[in-house]
């Protein structure tokens, strides 16, 4: 176990060594490094942030059936348990013709025009929330109550699914190719100068093959050589993405407060910057293998 100790000790000052040896080029090279990680992650997590925001601020796509004015209570109830026993809708409200005009009724612009009327004229409204607002959902839906006993029109927001189905489709589809680039820039990157480290390293290489040293401790310190540069391009692109959102959030909620909705971006916790800082030190000591490996190959 000693013995265990020593080599990793000797493979990780080895790998300090490579990183002091040249300071100006492996700073460079750390800080370019953690903008690439930051940017992958930046993607992700933005894309993650506008799925949320298209689910849970945006208006929710509903389908309302309107009521014929001949519908009795016999034909409200069995709806209303049908309703109730569809897998596919996730809540739903009836909105009396009361109800309705009371809420008009407060309305600053609708107010004075509806003085003059008693009551309402139009029917009584189920208001239908899916628990997948997709554009097929609706289009089921909308036949499958079209023919229901006491239902006069069927009125659908499935224009505005499909664009919002749209939009999160582009904005996955455009973030996620983004976050994947960054992500393997920043694993090319590595290998590359792990590459290069080691092919500086020829003479030593031929001293420890001609030594009979075995290819695992030849590869030790540019795994340690890959686990200090990931660490450290991991640590300041957590440290990055802090700062950059401390700067933005309050233009976010400014933004928000323009169209009365809230806007939030949480700083990342310490699990996600664990994580990040431990992803980045595992595909560091993949990329430095990998770069150190090909180096034996040419």
């Amino acid at each position: 176990m000693r013995i265990w100790f020593h080599h990793h000790a000797r493979a990780f000052r080895q790998a300090r060594s490579f990183i002091l040896g040249q300071p100006l080029r492996h700073g460079v090279s750390i800080l370019f490094l953690g903008m690439l990680i930051a940017l992958a992650l930046s993607t992700g997590f933005f894309w993650q942030k506008i799925n949320h925001w298209v689910q849970h601020t945006l208006p929710e796509p509903t389908l309302t059936l309107f009521m014929t004015d001949q519908a009795n209570e016999t034909q409200m109830h069995a709806l209303w348990d049908s309703l109730a026993a569809n897998p596919q809708i996730r809540a739903f409200e009836y909105i009396s013709p009361d109800q309705a005009l009371d809420s008009l009724r407060h309305s600053p612009d609708l107010a004075p025009a509806l003085k003059v009327l008693n009551r309402n004229p139009l029917p009584g409204a189920f208001v239908l929330h899916l628990r997948d607002p997709s554009p097929s959902r609706f289009n089921q839906l909308e036949q499958e109550f079209s023919h229901r006993e006491g239902v006069a029109q069927i009125r659908s927001d499935r224009l505005w699914a499909e664009r919002l189905e749209t939009v999160s489709t582009l904005a996955e589809s455009i973030l996620g190719f983004c976050a994947l680039l960054f992500a393997i820039l920043s694993f090319l990157f590595i290998a590359h100068q792990a590459h290069q480290q080691a092919l500086r390293q020829q003479e030593m290489r031929s001293l420890l093959n001609l030594l009979g040293a075995p290819p695992s401790y030849q590869r030790r310190p540019f795994a340690y050589y890959g686990a200090l540069l990931g660490a450290s391009a991991g640590l300041l692109a957590w440290a990055g993405i802090y700062w950059a959102l401390t700067l933005i959030t309050p233009l976010i909620h400014a933004f928000g407060a323009l169209f009365q909705i809230t806007l939030d971006l949480p700083p990342l916790d310490l699990r996600d910057g664990g994580m990040l800082i431990l992803l980045s030190t595992l595909g560091g000591i993949f990329a430095s293998l990998l770069g150190q490996g090909n180096s034996r190959a040419t």
